[in-house]
């Protein structure tokens, strides 16, 4: 099996096929906001009233929203498959002699609930006065949920590739989307089985596996994904995760550097983590953690979650990393709070931007401008109005 490096991992790992990364400019990725995200499932219904109408895809959610820790779809994906993976082993260094991918079919059981553990909460409520979180001394509440959007990740080393004997999936050349070819399925389900996050789903009335297809006629056109134009809370921005800070101008008067969420990513003010980087997959959708989680449990979540820290994150230990994003998320920078207002902005894609001392800029991929809005909007309260009440 071949081997490539995988920078979330800080490390060389197994993989079956050639790593093309290098051969790409541009690759589709999302970072999602948690801390905005409210569970109303309006990207969920966007994204099934668009793509799974039909017969046999009835439970087929691409786009799903979770409440941790207790939510999943299907029923413990992610726990079930963890607690088969030694320490700092991937998905594709645990499989069988057999196998490219360690992985599993989840039963017909555990697809039977979407909605299970929807606002339930961890811990229960202290008797008495409530106790109030204390981030900066380190103390969180006893009782907390937050809610987890998940879609496919079009995945840099992806496990449903990997696994299908047919070669029937594939990435697009031009923006490394993860397709299925459904001519040369044979619905043998390796990649339902392949799949950490089991995206990809079997149509029982077709014989053939689905999956997520990142929205790619939109993003043909320029646009975002239906997920993220239809988000009310504007959790989401959307873009090209491999622009970086010596990319040129797309043209016109658009500055040349990043893209926002290449900045949120991979910029030096990291504030956005993939989920279940250990499975060794590269996932590029990346989260912004609740800030008012503990760091024990998110740890486990977005991180390698191994007792060595190779990668470039900050601080010296993973649970470090966990803290200082979350701190960074709590209180971002100006140039965070700038980028945080592309969230939702705009329906067009943005490739570049600018930020100053109170506008932001986005300019879309033919370097026309999308977006320029203050980043702090002027509040005034006249006399006599303050309360609606009143006549």
């Amino acid at each position: 099996m071949a081997k490539t490096y995988n920078p979330q991992l800080g490390r060389e790992q197994p993989y079956p096929y050639e790593h093309r990364e290098e051969d790409r400019d541009y690759h589709w990725g999302m970072v999602i906001n948690t801390n905005r995200c409210i569970n109303c499932n309006t990207c969920s219904f966007a994204c099934k009233s668009t793509w799974t109408s039909g017969e046999g895809e009835e439970y087929m959610w691409w786009m799903n929203v979770e409440t941790e820790p207790y939510g999943g779809y299907p029923m413990g994906w992610d726990m079930k498959l963890l607690s088969e993976l030694d320490e700092d082993q991937t998905i594709f260094e645990a499989a069988d002699t057999d196998e490219q991918v360690k992985g599993y079919i989840a039963q017909k059981e555990a697809w039977e609930y979407p909605a299970l553990g929807d606002d339930q909460a961890h811990g229960e409520y202290p008797r008495g006065d409530v106790v109030e979180s204390d981030l900066e001394n380190d103390e969180y509440h006893d009782v907390w949920q937050f809610y987890l959007p998940r879609l496919c990740n079009h995945c840099k080393n992806p496990a449903c590739l990997a696994g299908c004997p047919r070669q029937a999936i594939y990435k697009r050349e031009e923006d490394g989307i993860v397709l299925l070819d459904q001519e040369r399925c044979r619905g043998y389900r390796r990649c339902v089985k392949a799949c950490p996050y089991h995206k990809p789903m079997y149509n029982p009335e077709t014989g053939i596996t689905e999956k997520p297809v990142g929205c790619y006629p939109r993003i043909e056109a320029g646009n975002v994904p239906r997920c993220v134009s239809s988000c009310i809370g504007k959790t989401r921005l959307h873009g090209n995760i491999n622009r970086g800070p010596d990319a040129e101008s797309p043209g016109g008067n658009a500055p040349g550097g990043r893209s926002p969420i290449n900045y949120l990513v991979h910029s030096d003010e990291k504030v956005a983590l993939p989920l279940y980087p250990q499975f060794g997959t590269q996932p590029q959708v990346f989260y912004m953690p609740p800030y008012h989680v503990p760091p024990e449990f998110l740890t486990q979540m977005f991180t390698p979650n191994t007792e060595q820290k190779r990668n470039d994150w900050p601080g010296s230990t993973y649970e470090e990393s966990i803290r200082i994003v979350q701190e960074r998320v709590r209180d971002p920078s100006h140039h965070v709070l700038g980028i945080l207002q592309l969230f939702g902005a705009t329906t067009r894609l943005v490739e570049t931007y600018n930020v100053k001392e109170n506008r932001v800029k986005g300019w879309d991929q033919n370097g026309e401008k999308v977006v320029d809005m203050p980043i702090y909007e002027d509040i005034e309260v006249r006399e006599g109005e303050q309360w609606t009440n009143q006549p």
